[in-house]
């Protein structure tokens, strides 16, 4: 009876055994470069509610994205962590760990070292890291401002963070009540991880105590930036904004994604009326564009809906109107040569587009002059003339706010859908094959 009694003991000890070990899914940890690089041996770190631990030691050549390498791929405790650290270099990353599931994670690396921002987890963003990396996307320059505070607001204290950025400075009276007015919207119902900041375009007055006054005039909770004229002029170059005073300056709002890239710029004034409520229309179509780079890459459908007729001079002074396309399924793309994303995808549009049987790939530039325009083109290797909205109607009129925007047409002129930013490859095609088959 003793040794039945000490058998079943046993084996109750074997069937609990697995039941208190902690259960378990895969950290895949690869690695990608800009460009081809090297990796020295160097400690690979997870952060969670225990603190940092390592998961390995890593080594040797690391590829140009899109490209990757294997560095590690290990068993990890299933919970929620919050933080990866390459060597001395770490970032804020939310990973969850699931049981029996493999987690990826992309490291950016370039010079042996974790590039500032380029940590990604889960599938959907380790895709668009290695876009990133790879160049489909503009990066922002590196920048070095002050805030308010006289605190550093640069490219290594924003990393991680979605931006929504407004050219500003403290003696405009026209446009930028407007834009803080947005942003007093905006504050309310942010994503998490979203940070809000008005830029001077005004060195010599804002200095950083004089915007801590006007943010306490104002009751801003949200960061205001300057810093020196060189400075400030390097980091509004990309979106063609010039450094003024008065009510002269170029009015312009633009999304940069946690990872240090370009992928939203408005231009002109936002619509909020004598009254704050209207703003909410605006506040909407941004906060859609942030919920867009904040998670997986989405396209806003909204099919129905006759798409609006225009007569438009192009490029070459050709009039075109919307009724001499019809029959025929389009890709229309609205652009400016101040958007750095357009840049980016306007290569892979017409390549893609032209290739496309029975579709057709139109341009609508959105303010610029006609040299311009084709000064863009011409610098981007565009062999196809754009069309000309220079009072912006058309582009209203199709509800666009952001550049880029691509309005997909069906061939009996209604309205397929719409992307917000700048397109991918495969939802390009996915939405081409839409176009072909209906």
């Amino acid at each position: 009876m003793g040794a039945v009694v000490a058998a079943l003991v046993v084996g109750a000890l074997f069937v609990a055994i697995p039941r208190l070990q902690p259960s378990t899914g895969t950290l895949l940890v690869i690695g990608a470069g800009r460009s081809a690089t090297s990796l020295p041996t160097t400690t690979i770190e997870l952060h969670g509610s225990a603190g940092w631990t390592a998961l390995g030691q890593v080594s040797g050549e690391v590829p140009a994205a899109p490209a990757q390498r294997e560095l590690l791929a290990l068993p990890v405790a299933v919970g929620a962590y919050d933080g990866v650290r390459l060597g001395a270099e770490e970032a804020s990353l939310p990973v969850v760990v699931t049981a029996g599931q493999v987690e990826p994670i992309l490291l950016g690396i370039d010079s042996g070292k974790l590039i500032a921002g380029a940590a990604y987890a889960g599938n959907d963003q380790v895709n668009l890291g290695l876009g990133e990396l790879s160049g489909r996307f503009v990066p922002m320059p590196a920048f070095n401002l002050k805030d308010q505070h006289g605190n550093a607001f640069d490219s290594q204290t924003t990393a991680g963070k979605d931006l929504v950025i407004a050219a500003f400075h403290t003696t405009c009276h026209e446009t930028c009540p407007l834009y803080t007015a947005l942003f007093f919207q905006l504050q309310k119902q942010l994503p998490p991880g979203v940070l809000l900041a008005e830029v001077t375009t005004d060195p010599a007055t804002d200095t950083p105590a004089a915007l801590g006054e006007y943010g306490r005039l104002v009751g801003a909770g949200w960061t205001f930036a300057t810093g020196s004229p060189d400075a400030l002029a390097a980091f509004w170059k990309p979106f063609g904004v010039e450094l003024a005073s008065g009510d002269s300056h170029v009015s312009t709002l633009a999304l940069v994604d946690r990872h240090g890239y370009v992928r939203l710029v408005y231009r002109g004034v936002p619509d909020v009326g004598n009254d704050i409520q209207p703003a909410m229309v605006t506040t909407l179509s941004v906060l859609q564009s942030l919920l867009t780079i904040t998670g997986p890459e989405q396209v806003t459908k909204n099919p129905g809906g006759q798409a609006p007729s225009f007569t438009l001079q192009s490029t070459e002074g050709r009039r075109v109107s919307l009724a001499d396309l019809k029959g025929q399924p389009l890709v229309i793309n609205f652009w400016a040569s101040y958007c750095p994303p357009c840049r980016a995808e306007m290569p892979m549009l017409q390549r893609r587009v032209g290739a496309s049987s029975g579709v057709r790939l139109v341009l609508v530039n959105e303010g610029d002059t006609a040299q311009r325009a084709r000064d863009f083109l011409s610098a981007t290797g565009i062999q196809q003339a754009a069309l000309l909205d220079s009072d912006l109607k058309v582009g209203r009129a199709y509800g666009v706010l952001p550049l880029p925007t691509t309005v997909f047409v069906r061939a009996d002129g209604t309205i397929a859908g719409r992307q917000i930013g700048e397109l991918d490859e495969r939802v390009l095609a996915s939405w081409l094959s839409t176009l072909t088959t209906q």
